[in-house]
């Protein structure tokens, strides 16, 4: 257009020649648009202007150009391990709660610590092993729509709704009905072509051990669907666009970054407010379409629970504001809870459970609000004390909800029974992780400084042995159920391993007198053995980098115990 606007004609003869120069560029353009084509065409490689896959079967990879963040490579791997730490009780890097860290440590230990330190000398320790991490190369692969069928009959008949109620099954089966993977991109809508192709990436993923799956490449495929993003964010919004953006942060954010998922929730948290699904229809619209206001309030509870994850973790405001929302939970959501919901038990599309209790995202809504927001800081220290107490109530009315046998104390000790954990669900582990977490996240704002130091913890003493009972508890449990952490699984329970052992290690430093000392340290070295197991390198010497980082780290943090016990004795 630059080049046509440079031409003015200033009579008729000018006029027809510049008509006939627009006719000579316009034959020029259409030509080289055919020569690229058929280039594309020759290599097989979608055209990344496209935006959909080709009419050929199966495309192949285009050239590597990775959007994902992978922790099998080892910088990687210390950049997601360096940010997760920061918001377990060290505080970011030139905060003054990590400096009362250092100091803490110098104090009880006579050692001295520091991150940044430990981060170079486990660098070198690794390269010195000459071990190896392998960071995959990701290309950009567009699913067939045969594929994406495949996916939609699993997710439909293994009622799969009831955990991820992430796409409308039906309108996802008019879209594949209509060849939308096949058509050229500008006969259908962006977001249309992402939730298909994200939705792919998904299941592929989460169920990756399924034979019909053997043959994916889930994060090729959300690669693909990334590509749409600029186009998809520039349509009109839809409920097809709100579904293709949940997905991708559901998928984003348990890789061990979740910086990029924080960046997807804002967008998919604006689309929330811009389809309304903040607020409960009215009637009317209820009974116009029932399964679509249903729908779209079921992803509204999917981006509320990492919405309020996010917040609570980083002790910083949500981006969902309570008071603009409706917070009834679905009609179909099970309240009552039962066996099924610890355990691996037939999934029905018509009962809510989703990936973990929705009643702990209200709960961390409060904890935050009440104990750890800008306001909650400036309240008398009796109110903190009357709302500390308040959500311990509200916490434990939620845990006597659940049947007795199920309950986390039946499974966070030494001395459960194996047959507990048998057929234990993910979903299950994830509500006693939660229960444990929020226990130490209410009765850590007991402390009147930033480092849980008991000697800080006033008016609620007893706070301080709750705190550090929900750590100890959380590093048994995460011990008893050591055949639900791998690779896959790490990152998303990280958080509550990580806040547990920084906890415990402090109670380790600050009461080395304490009957539970050999006891305490007995667990962090229960922890750093299964860690050891998990990073236990190949034949070839390929390792798990985050595996790797945390044995190391929970070891430096056990010898650094172990200088405490004699310094206090006087020996």
């Amino acid at each position: 257009m630059y080049i046509l606007s440079t031409y003015i004609p200033t009579s008729e003869k000018e006029l027809a020649d510049t008509k006939a120069r627009v006719r000579e560029l316009e034959t020029t353009l259409l030509g080289l648009k055919e020569s690229t084509k058929q280039s594309h065409k020759r290599l097989a490689i979608p055209s990344p202007s496209r935006g959909s896959s080709p009419a050929s079967p199966r495309p192949v990879s285009q050239a590597p150009l990775s959007y994902l963040p992978d922790t099998r490579d080892f910088d990687t791997a210390l950049a997601a391990f360096q940010w997760h730490i920061s918001y377990c009780g060290l505080g970011s890097p030139l905060s003054t709660q990590r400096a009362a860290f250092y100091s803490l440590i110098e104090e009880q230990t006579g050692c001295t610590f520091n991150v940044d330190e430990f981060a170079h000398e486990v660098t070198q320790s690794f390269n010195s092993q000459q071990l190896k991490s392998t960071k995959k190369v990701i290309g950009i692969k567009w699913p067939e729509s045969a594929l994406v069928q495949q996916c939609l009959d699993y997710f439909d008949k293994n009622g799969l709704y009831s955990i991820f109620p992430i796409v409308d099954v039906e309108a996802v089966q008019i879209l594949l009905n209509a060849n939308v993977l096949d058509r050229p991109p500008n006969m259908t809508r962006a977001a249309n072509r992402a939730c298909l192709v994200a939705f792919a990436a998904m299941i592929t993923h989460i169920h990756r051990h399924e034979r019909a799956f053997a043959g994916a490449d889930p994060d090729a495929y959300l690669q693909a669907a990334l590509t749409l993003l600029p186009e998809m964010l520039l349509e009109p919004p839809d409920l097809r666009t709100l579904e293709a953006v949940t997905i991708l942060m559901l998928y984003i954010t348990p890789l061990g970054r979740p910086q990029a998922g924080e960046l997807l929730l804002g967008i998919a948290v604006q689309l929330i407010y811009n389809l309304g699904a903040n607020r409960i229809q009215t009637s009317n619209e209820i009974h116009r379409t029932d399964q679509r206001s249903q729908h779209l309030r079921a992803l509204f509870w999917h981006c509320y629970a990492i919405d309020k994850e996010f917040s609570i973790r980083k002790s910083q405001p949500p981006l969902i504001n309570d008071a603009d929302c409706d917070l009834d939970l679905p009609t179909t959501y099970a309240q009552e809870t039962s066996a099924r919901h610890f355990y691996m038990k037939p999934l029905s599309s018509k009962e809510l459970l989703f990936p973990s209790d929705l009643r702990f995202s209200l709960l961390k809504s409060k904890i935050f609000r009440l104990l750890y927001s800008v306001h909650s800081q400036t309240l008398p220290e009796a109110r903190r004390v009357q709302h500390i107490r308040e959500l311990d109530q509200e916490l434990s009315d939620l845990k006597l909800g659940y049947p007795i046998d199920c309950r986390p104390e039946a499974f966070a000790t030494e001395s459960a029974p194996d047959y507990l954990f048998h057929d234990l669900s993910i979903r299950g582990v994830n509500i006693h992780l939660e229960y444990y977490y929020c226990l130490g996240k209410i009765h850590g704002a007991s402390s009147s400084c930033s480092i849980p130091s008991p000697q800080n913890w006033s008016p609620l003493p007893s706070s301080a042995e709750l705190c550090f009972e929900a750590a100890r508890s959380s590093l048994i449990y995460i011990w008893r159920v050591r055949q639900f952490v791998n690779d896959h699984t790490f990152w998303l329970h990280a958080q509550f391993l990580l806040t547990a052992v920084l906890s415990v290690f402090w109670y380790l430093i600050t009461v080395p007198t304490s009957p539970t000392f050999t006891r305490d340290l007995k667990t962090l070295e229960d922890i750093a053995g299964l860690l050891a197991h998990l990073n236990k390198p190949t034949d070839d010497g390929q390792t798990s980098p985050p595996f790797y980082l945390s044995h190391a780290f929970v070891e430096r943090l056990i010898t650094l115990a172990q200088h405490s016990r004699p310094r206090v004795a006087g020996t």
